[in-house]
């Protein structure tokens, strides 16, 4: 039996997932838990980590061919020409030990975005080269930073493109 990939529809994994399983397939999605600012608080967010794919272990290529291809949620067989993109085992085991480690969780939730109290360095605009302290969160992509200027403490918005992480 081999891995292979499936190309999902758009942030259709979930369902892909549940029909081919319906359908006695077995089928692998590698999720991630990150904290995503929501409504100007952070909460943990579990989403694909590979957005768009998962991963289906089949004995029977040939004969499940057409099966997966007429799955809700499924949009096609990842190919390289005429043949299937295949993963090997050891690369499935390692990101099932990976998804259940909590030390990698934790690491990925903390680095996903910038947290209240980071050090920042603004990286464009007119104030790029400055160093800021993130004093809240705004929204999904941006945050309200305290820096010093004209030796005064001045607030400003800035997206989370526009700052890196000291």
């Amino acid at each position: 039996m081999k891995w292979y990939v499936i190309r999902t529809k758009p942030r259709q994994e979930q369902r892909a997932l549940v029909n081919l399983e319906n359908q006695d397939i077995a089928a692998y999605l590698p999720q991630i838990t990150l904290g995503k600012v929501r409504r100007g608080k952070r909460v943990p967010v579990t989403e694909a980590l590979f957005p768009g794919y998962i991963f289906a272990q089949l004995d029977d290529f040939a004969g499940c061919f057409h099966k997966i291809r007429s799955t809700f949620g499924v949009q096609k067989l990842l190919m390289f020409g005429e043949k299937p993109a295949t993963i090997p085992d050891a690369l499935i085991e390692e990101l099932k030990t990976l998804e259940h480690d909590p030390i990698t969780q934790a690491t990925a939730e903390h680095q996903s975005s910038p947290q209240v109290g980071d050090q920042v360095e603004i990286a464009s605009g007119p104030f790029a080269g400055f160093i800021a302290k993130i004093i809240d969160l705004d929204g999904d992509s941006r945050c309200i930073v305290l820096l010093d200027w004209l030796q005064k403490d001045v607030q400003a918005s800035f997206s989370y493109t526009e700052v890196k992480k000291i």
